[in-house]
C-alpha cells in the first residue's frame, strides 16, 4: 500500500520515461514499432514495450541477446493465451489459430522501464539498439 501512496509520482515517471524512449527510437519508424497510445487512453506504461520489424535487421531474439551483452536486460512476451499449455490441459485453444498474436509475441520485446531508470540509461539503451540494427 506504500506504493499507492507514490502512484502519481511513478505513472509520472514511467510516462517520462517512455516519451524519452519515443523520441529516441523514431527515427527506426518501420524497423522498430513504438507502444501506441489512443487519444482517449493514458497508458501508465507499467512495462515499456516495442515490436522489432522485418526490417530491423536482426529478429528479437538476436536482439536480446546483442543487447544482453551490452548489459542491458530484456525480456520476451508474454505466451499468447492460445499457446499456454495449463488451457491446453483444459482443453481450451486446442487446434485454435491465431497468427497475429503469435506474431506480435515473436516480435515484442520489453525495455527497461522502472522508475529508478534515468536518462542516461535510456539513452545508452536506445543508442544500442539503434547500433545494432545499423550493423545488421
Amino acid at each position: 500500500l506504500a506504493q499507492l501512496e507514490r502512484i502519481d509520482e511513478f505513472v509520472s515517471k514511467r510516462r517520462s520515461n517512455a516519451k524519452l524512449y519515443n523520441s529516441l527510437l523514431s527515427e527506426l519508424e518501420g524497423k522498430v514499432i513504438l507502444p501506441p497510445e489512443a487519444p482517449w487512453a493514458k497508458s501508465v506504461y507499467w512495462m515499456y514495450c516495442i515490436l522489432i520489424g522485418n526490417e530491423f535487421g536482426v529478429g528479437r531474439d538476436e536482439l536480446v541477446e546483442e543487447l544482453k551483452t551490452m548489459g542491458i536486460e530484456t525480456r520476451t512476451f508474454f505466451i499468447p493465451m492460445h499457446r499456454q499449455p495449463a488451457f491446453h490441459k483444459l482443453g481450451v485453444f486446442n487446434d485454435e489459430n491465431y497468427p497475429i498474436a503469435d506474431e506480435i509475441a515473436q516480435k515484442g520485446l520489453y525495455l527497461p522501464s522502472g522508475v529508478n531508470l534515468t536518462d542516461e540509461q535510456i539513452n545508452y539503451i536506445s543508442s544500442a539498439i539503434k547500433e545494432i540494427g545499423v550493423r545488421k
